[in-house]
């Protein structure tokens, strides 16, 4: 049986078999520590629970609020989402998403909209998203590269991400959110909140 609890820092020297992943960004232990004292409520972990096994980790969710209201950027953004190879396809990633959804679209968030980073190579990420709701927003032209470009015309796969959104329930108006977001690129200095 799976159950989602918050994350506590003692989770921290559980996640190897979670974090061992390629697509899985690791970070260092001030950042996990930031997620955990400033956003304590959009920081949790799916548990397998079962009467014969010690509790087991299954996956992970980061996330914090960012923006400001009257700009129309008051959001939820999603830091890290990942799942242990054993469990994966059985719906966590999309159960830890809406969860985090259900939390950030009422008080005392009631943020307008969620987003998320994803490679434009992640085509099996994107799709979970999309199923989820989520659709591009912009292409953010070297995002996962080492040095920001000038240029945004010049998208490369391999080092473009996709800023992904989807609209809650306070944008009645869905302004928060765009069609063909492919299109429309921007460079990293551009994406600010």
């Amino acid at each position: 049986m799976t159950s989602i609890k918050p994350f506590e820092m003692n989770d921290l020297f559980d996640l190897n078999p979670v974090n061992l992943d390629p697509f899985t960004e690791n970070f260092n232990l001030s950042f996990y520590f930031q997620y955990a004292t400033q956003w304590p409520d959009l920081f949790f972990k799916s548990v397998e629970e079962a009467p014969e096994f010690a509790p087991n980790i299954s996956g992970y969710m980061m996330g914090k609020t960012e923006g400001q209201l009257a700009k129309k950027e008051w959001h939820t953004h999603i830091t890290a989402v990942t799942i242990s190879r054993d469990y994966r396809r059985l719906g966590l990633a999309s159960d830890l998403c809406l969860h985090l959804e259900r939390i950030t679209a009422v008080q005392p968030y009631e943020t307008l909209f969620v987003d998320l980073f994803v490679k434009v190579t992640n085509s099996v990420a994107r799709q979970l998203y999309e199923k989820l709701g989520y659709s591009v927003y912009r292409r953010v032209i070297g995002y996962y590269g080492q040095n920001y470009p000038t240029d945004r015309n010049h998208t490369d796969d391999e080092l473009d991400g996709f800023d992904m959104r989807k609209a809650l329930p306070r944008d009645v108006n869905r302004e928060t959110v765009r069609e063909n977001g492919e299109k429309h690129y921007v460079l990293p200095a551009e994406v600010v909140f």
